[in-house]
This record gives structure tokens, C-alpha cells and sequence, in this order.
């Protein structure tokens, strides 16, 4: 019955993700918390926590202390606490049953459908001037219909790692190259050159895998622990040369603005922060080439220096450990599974690319093809290269 159940969560996530994706991906979360209620089973529970479960733990000690900043912050209305409690554990249960046994197989092949299916949405979109989304969204604004594409792409390469590795686990070299050069080109039409960065970080880390499994792994996950420990202290001495500013495109000139904001509101509050979504209550005002716009629009386009400013160091501390142990669990898993481990080491870093230039970090949506991403990465767990 249970299985049934998990089959069931995972076809009906994978059938729906592409249209729900190319729209936007906002319904992403619903569809994720919907699939780990259907593929609850405490039988995974429990057999999480009889293993070397203190990633487990860990990520569950930082969930925890965001959701208690919310005691001390800025913005008191902030809802995500509640949020966060319901997306992580069922987002979770979703990822680890799409990986165990019996539905693993089901979950690569329709990852891989997914995939697909969602390469040719987009595709539509940039070929003919987003005519599916200016159809389903009439009213909006032309800015808002490409922002909807761009979270779409994101999705996309959030899901290409493990589909490419599927189809190289089961001997189709030109069908994982084929899932490779569709994500390079979909990366680029939008405008989102962080896309097209995430892409490229990606591919490295991915080839590196086959050399170096364990390496690629744990080297990525460092990476971004060592980055999420020192972002508001190594930022303002990247963008301290002003002709360098100057030389950014527009919107990457703002993010600098941003940046440099925000890791100075990091030194007033830096040990707990201004706590969860603080973000949002900011109002002072910066000059950006003669723009005058908010210290910080929602969020500061970077996960890291988000971390920092709402959770303090305390939370930086707990976001490295994250990944640290998560790296480490995953270094080992696939220490003889170079497939599989250049898929987790390709996804984490196109993703953490993106998550430090693109998307706030509490973003339901974000958060949700986080996990559908783990998913796919874990459904390979047990194929042998």
C-alpha cells in the first residue's frame, strides 16, 4: 500500500512539474507537500534514524534556529516559520521515498520525462516571445511573464544533473549529452546570465566526478560552507573597486548595491541577526547609478548573505554544517558511483550558484525543486558504475 501510494506521489509530481514549472513553478510547493503526505512511511523514518543520521540532525538544527529568529525580527508578519516547518519534513519524506526501493526506477525514468517535457515548454517560450505564458497570464506585466520563465529554467537545471546520469547508468551517452546541450542552450534566451553561470559551475563539477567522486563532492559542498561563513566579509572587498561596479550590466551594478547594504546591516546584528524575512522590513534608501531604490527588495539575491543578515552567525555556522554533512553523507554514498556522484556534485553547485545570485532563500517554490532535485539525486543512489 505504501508503495502504491509513493508511485503514485511520484508520477503525478513529475507529470504536473513541467506545466507548473514553465508557469512559473509557484505551485511547485503544494504539489511537493501533497507528495510527501501521500509517500509518508514511518518505516523510512525510522530507518533514517537508525543510520548515520546526524546530516539529519544538523538540518534539522538549522531549520529549527531560522524558524526561531522569527521571535526577534524586523518583520514580525513574516509567515515563513510555519512554512518552512510543513515544506522541509514533507519535502523530505517525498525525496526519501522517491529514492528507496521499490520506486527508485520510476523516479529516474519520470525525472527524466520531466525533463523532457518541461526542455520543450521552454523551448516554445524562447523560440516564439513566451506566447504560453502571455496566454495563460494576459494581465500581467511583460516583466513578471519573463521572471515566470526564468524560475522555469531554474527549475530545469535544478533536474538536469540527475537525468543525464540516469541515461549514462544505463549506457546512453548521446541521450545524457543530449540532456546537457538542451539545458546549455535553455540556459542562456532569458536574460538570467546566473542561469547560464549555474550551468557552467555545473558541467565542471560534473565532469570532475568522473575522475574524482568523493572529491567533486566534497570539494562543492566545502566550497559553498567555506563561501556561507565568510560572504559578508570577502563580498565588500570583490565589489571595492568602483570601475569594476561600473563595468556590471545594470541589474548586476543593483546587486552590488545590494550587497554592499546589506553586509554592512550584517555588523549591527552579528551574532543572531535581524531575524527571519527581516529582509522585507528594510526602507532605507540607496543610489545605484542615480537609481534610488531600496537597500534590499525582498530579499538580497544571495542565500548566503540572507543567512547572515537574518539568522546572524549563529545560522551561518549551522548552514555550513548543513552542507558539510550533507556533502560528506553524499561523498560516501557514492564514492564507487561516479553517475551518481557527478550528479550530486553538478546539482549542488549549479544550484548554489544560483542561490547566491538569483532567489531569496526562503522561497517556497525555490525550496520545493530542492528537494524534487534531491529526489532524482537519490533515486541513483544504488546504481553502480
Amino acid at each position: 500500500m505504501h508503495a502504491v501510494a509513493s508511485a503514485t506521489a511520484i508520477a503525478v509530481l513529475f507529470a504536473l512539474l513541467p506545466p507548473l514549472a514553465a508557469g512559473g513553478a509557484m505551485a511547485l510547493p503544494v504539489l511537493l507537500c501533497l507528495g510527501g503526505v501521500l509517500s509518508l512511511r514511518p518505516s523510512l523514518i525510522g530507518q533514517a534514524f537508525e543510520k548515520k543520521s546526524w546530516p539529519l540532525w544538523v538540518l534539522a538544527a538549522f531549520v529549527a534556529w531560522v524558524a526561531a529568529s522569527w521571535l526577534w525580527s524586523d518583520y514580525p508578519a513574516s509567515v515563513q516559520a510555519p512554512k518552512l516547518a510543513l515544506l522541509v519534513p514533507l519535502g523530505l519524506m517525498f525525496a526519501a521515498a522517491a529514492a528507496a526501493e521499490p520506486t527508485r526506477r520510476l523516479t529516474g525514468a519520470a525525472g527524466a520525462a520531466a525533463f523532457i517535457v518541461l526542455s520543450v515548454l521552454l523551448a516554445v517560450e524562447a523560440l516564439w516571445d513566451l506566447p504560453l505564458n502571455r496566454a495563460a497570464n494576459p494581465d500581467i506585466p511583460p516583466g513578471e511573464v519573463v521572471r515566470n520563465v526564468n524560475r522555469g529554467v531554474s527549475v530545469l537545471l535544478a533536474i538536469t544533473w540527475a537525468p543525464a546520469a540516469y541515461f549514462l547508468a544505463n549506457r546512453r551517452p548521446i541521450a545524457a549529452g543530449g540532456v546537457l546541450a538542451i539545458s546549455a542552450a535553455l540556459a542562456l534566451p532569458f536574460g538570467l546570465w546566473a542561469n547560464l553561470a549555474a550551468f557552467a559551475f555545473g558541467l565542471g563539477a560534473f565532469a570532475l566526478a568522473f575522475v574524482r567522486p568523493r572529491l567533486a563532492v566534497m570539494a562543492v559542498s566545502g566550497g559553498w560552507a567555506a563561501w556561507a561563513l565568510v560572504a559578508p566579509f570577502v563580498t565588500p572587498l570583490l565589489i571595492a573597486d568602483q570601475r569594476l561596479v561600473d563595468a556590471l550590466p545594470e541589474s548586476w551594478a543593483q546587486r552590488a548595491g545590494i550587497w554592499k547594504y546589506v553586509c554592512a546591516r550584517i555588523l549591527e546584528q552579528p551574532w543572531i541577526g535581524h531575524g527571519l524575512d527581516a529582509s522585507r522590513a528594510v526602507t532605507d534608501r540607496i543610489q545605484v547609478r542615480g537609481l534610488d531604490m531600496r537597500g534590499v527588495s525582498l530579499h538580497p539575491h544571495s542565500a548566503s548573505l540572507q543567512i547572515w543578515f537574518e539568522t546572524g552567525a549563529v545560522g551561518a555556522v549551522l548552514a555550513a554544517l548543513t552542507l558539510l554533512a550533507g556533502g560528506w553523507a553524499l561523498a560516501q554514498a557514492f564514492e564507487r558511483n561516479r553517475p551518481a556522484a557527478g550528479a550530486a556534485a553538478a546539482t549542488l553547485a549549479s544550484l548554489g550558484i544560483i542561490a547566491n545570485l538569483s532567489f531569496g532563500a526562503w522561497q517556497e517554490w525555490w525550496n520545493a525543486a530542492l528537494f524534487v532535485a534531491a529526489a532524482l539525486v537519490g533515486a541513483l543512489a544504488q546504481r553502480r558504475s
